[in-house]
């Protein structure tokens, strides 16, 4: 019974070692496929067994300290991907884009594609085309109040730990259920 105990606190400290890696890059970028991939499994496996053994919780694993026994593992890899996610990790590079750019196109308040048919048939009639542009208005966005400062970065969860809810939780089982 003990192993079986240890091998779900291992599967929970690599959950969260792989949480890990994936909250340094962006989520569309190829390095959080290489990591979700089966081809870094192995590699997970053993980072984790090396975090458990000098009893380092997986959140507060730093991601860009990777074990030499895993760079070994991951030289000797046949999958390039993997080979190139570890060079990555070690370069401490995140190559981030930045948070997106505010279109100025959101400040206009007007008709917008896809039209809905009354605000198709609102433009042909008001204007004679489908453009619009000259029915579109300034928006002007409210300041934030003083002393505002964004949040900081919170500190991750550890979803193990709070354990997953559904609706079913919340429900009150004194009462019929609704048909």
């Amino acid at each position: 019974m003990a192993k079986v105990w240890q091998e779900l606190r291992h599967y929970r400290h690599r959950d969260m070692l792989q949480q890990v890696l994936l909250r340094v890059f962006e989520r569309d970028q190829l390095e959080c496929r290489v990591i979700q991939s089966p081809a870094f499994l192995p590699l997970l496996t053993r980072w984790t067994e090396l975090l458990v053994a000098g009893k380092v919780h997986g959140s507060a694993a730093d991601p860009h300290d990777v074990p030499p026994e895993v760079q070994t593992q991951a030289k000797a890899s046949g999958v390039p991907e993997v080979r190139w996610l570890v060079k990555r990790l070690l370069s401490r590079e995140l190559l981030h884009r930045g948070p997106p750019h505010f279109p100025s196109t959101l400040l206009q308040r007007g008709p917008q594609y896809p039209f809905e048919p009354w605000d198709l048939n609102y433009l042909r009639t008001r204007t004679g085309n489908i453009r619009g542009t000259e029915l579109n208005q300034k928006v002007e966005l409210p300041q934030p109040p003083e002393g505002w400062t964004p949040p900081g970065p919170s500190r991750p969860r550890d979803l193990w730990a709070e354990g997953c809810l559904d609706d079913e939780d919340h429900s009150d089982f004194h009462k019929p259920p609704r048909s």
